[in-house]
């Protein structure tokens, strides 16, 4: 990361991450595993609790230092154009609250603004997955902590969740960062494992959770339904 991030001109420090495998960690305690295997069909495993941990101490730290963060996991690639994505995005945080710089997944979107033949900032009708890099305002870090208190989905889908805690999903297109690893050894804050397969019991409870939660996404979207999506 020295080597990718030296180049650029910019501040940067690091943050060890908590590892999800080694001793317990007191925020593991937020975990609720049996919520997790009715809302999402499985456990949380210790390297998700690990990345969970390791985001909200960021955005705790976003918040005591009442500045904004551009948060990097370790396993990233930066693209052309980065730094103008990096000043577009300072100088809007404050007013997104959160911008993402990376995306796992495709995802429906509409413009939130155009900035030049470039460059736009684009808000998603349904959250892109990744952590892998991000920038966050110290009002919003302080929505995703407060919503927060009980962990039972990895920390990504909390972040998409912004019918929850009103953190709008916008990124800056085109994605100025990729991500580069899909491994634990290629990555030290993801830490993942391939996921066994959903459990099948409580799928009735999981079936009305996620009724919940479209109804809920559905109606924070409604007020950009009749924007053009992409």
């Amino acid at each position: 990361m020295t080597a990718l991030l030296t180049p650029l001109g910019l501040p940067f420090s690091f943050f060890q991450a908590v590892d999800g495998k080694a001793a317990h960690h007191p925020l593991f305690d937020r975990a609720d595993q049996k919520l997790a295997e009715i809302r999402r069909g499985f456990t949380l495993n210790p390297g998700e609790l690990g990345c969970f941990a390791s985001h909200y101490l960021l955005w705790q730290r976003c918040v005591q230092d009442n500045r904004p963060l551009l948060i990097f996991e370790d396993d990233v690639a930066i693209n052309d154009g980065f730094l103008e994505a990096y000043r577009l995005a300072s100088e809007r945080i404050s007013r997104c609250g959160l911008i993402r710089f990376s995306g796992h997944k495709e995802r429906a979107y509409t413009l939130q603004e155009t900035i030049d033949d470039q460059w736009s900032i684009v808000r998603f009708f349904k959250g892109p997955h990744g952590t892998s890099c991000y920038a966050v305002s110290p009002k919003a870090a302080a929505r995703l902590i407060a919503t927060a208190s009980v962990w039972f989905e990895p920390v990504d889908c909390h972040l998409d969740r912004f019918w929850t805690h009103g953190v709008n999903s916008l990124a800056i297109f085109p994605y100025p960062v990729r991500h580069a690893a899909d491994t634990e050894e290629q990555s030290e804050i993801w830490q993942g494992t391939k996921r066994a397969p959903k459990s099948r019991r409580f799928r009735r409870w999981r079936a009305l959770y996620r009724a919940r939660d479209d109804v809920g996404r559905f109606l924070a979207n409604l007020p950009y339904s009749w924007r053009k999506s992409f």
